[in-house]
């Protein structure tokens, strides 16, 4: 199974992929929440529910309302874990819990790492462990299920190489087999394919985000973007 949203980000990364994981990263306040919300919304819109794991307390049936007025909240599964420890298990109950409701058709994880930075000083390498361990169930279901998976992720500044990296590194790398960045300036954004099974890696889209979602901008009705 997988999803369109009937927008720019369509013709740009094509459908949702079911079978992998798909990480967006960025900032705080970037879009990637908005991205979600979006996905969910044509998830319940295909007569599906979807699983939502968050760590951030950053589910937010109003901004589903501003997306859809119309959408069922009770199609979506929020499951809040307080820890660490409470995240593996979350993870680690997910082949149970969509083996009993057949009717999911996407899970999300926002974010994978919130839990994870505020534990990874404790013992790294057995956090880093975990967190592979995740990703590994996590594609697991995807495979098992032919479901996409949906992970947001932060970023951080590389003070030696000055380049903006994702936390957790080359694990969630490897995992992910489509990684979007989004990055904020005021108000524009712009999204970057940084991985992707078969679309160009560096290829970019400028976006604002309104009610109903993520709008594409049109270069020629802003004055800054012309060469002019």
């Amino acid at each position: 199974m997988s999803f369109k949203l009937n927008n720019f980000i369509d013709d740009f990364i094509g459908e949702l992929q079911s079978n992998t994981i798909t990480t967006i990263c960025g900032p705080p306040g970037c879009g990637k929440s908005t991205i979600i919300f979006q996905y969910i919304n044509e998830c319940i819109n295909n007569n599906k529910k979807a699983i939502y794991v968050d760590t951030e307390g950053g589910f937010s049936p109003e901004r589903l309302k501003q997306i859809n007025k119309d959408i069922n909240l009770h199609n979506i599964i929020v499951i809040p874990p307080k820890s660490f420890e409470e995240h593996c298990e979350t993870i680690q109950s997910l082949n149970k819990e969509i083996k009993n409701n057949k009717s999911v058709g996407l899970v999300i994880v926002d974010s994978l790492v919130m839990l994870y930075r505020l534990k990874l000083g404790d013992a790294p390498q057995k956090i880093n462990s975990d967190l592979g361990e995740q990703l590994r169930l996590l594609t697991e279901i995807s495979r098992k299920f032919d479901i996409p998976i949906l992970i947001t992720n932060q970023v951080y500044n590389d003070f030696e190489t000055k380049q903006t990296r994702m936390v957790g590194g080359n694990v969630i790398e490897y995992w992910s087999k489509t990684i979007l960045e989004i990055k904020k300036s005021f108000d524009i954004r712009e999204i970057t394919i940084r991985k992707h099974k078969y679309k160009k890696e560096g290829l970019s889209k400028k976006f604002e985000i309104r009610n109903q979602g993520l709008v594409e901008i049109n270069k020629k009705s802003f004055g800054f973007f012309n060469k002019n």
